[in-house]
């Protein structure tokens, strides 16, 4: 699955947790907005990777 899928999957997760829990400390929130973050992170580190091989 692209990263692009992957983000998007685990933001509609991560809305339909916080419209279910309504707490940003809650342990299932926290691991999918982690997992989001580490995405993030990959995908603008593969964006730069490809900047500067321009």
């Amino acid at each position: 699955m692209p990263i692009e899928e992957k983000i998007n999957d685990l933001r509609k997760q991560l809305v339909e947790t916080m419209g279910i829990k309504w707490k940003f400390t809650d342990d299932e929130v926290i691991r999918i907005s982690q997992q989001l973050d580490e995405y993030i992170v990959e995908m603008q580190s593969l964006r730069d990777e490809k900047g500067k091989r321009k």
